[in-house]
């Protein structure tokens, strides 16, 4: 089971024209906390990182996997 911002990382990927999410590194060189839930996402399946972090460690890149959309729209049937 997702929970909400598990749910609306999947969807911004999935809304995106080509199914992807990035996030930048903060300026104190600190990831935002989605970093670790986009981790978690590629963890289970539900996205794949993309082409790495960039040259200078800056920008993260997830898309959204089969198995991703998949749960996506199993949540959206059911209601969940």
């Amino acid at each position: 089971m997702l929970v909400n911002h598990e749910r609306r990382l999947l969807n911004k990927a999935a809304e995106a024209r080509d199914y992807r999410i990035s996030i930048y590194r903060k300026p104190d060189d600190s990831w935002p906390s989605d970093h670790s839930r986009l981790t978690a996402l590629e963890s289970s399946g539900h996205l794949e990182q993309v082409g790495g972090h960039d040259a200078g460690g800056e920008l993260a890149t997830w898309q959204i996997t089969a198995t991703g959309l998949s749960q996506l729209q199993a949540l959206t049937v059911g209601g969940a």
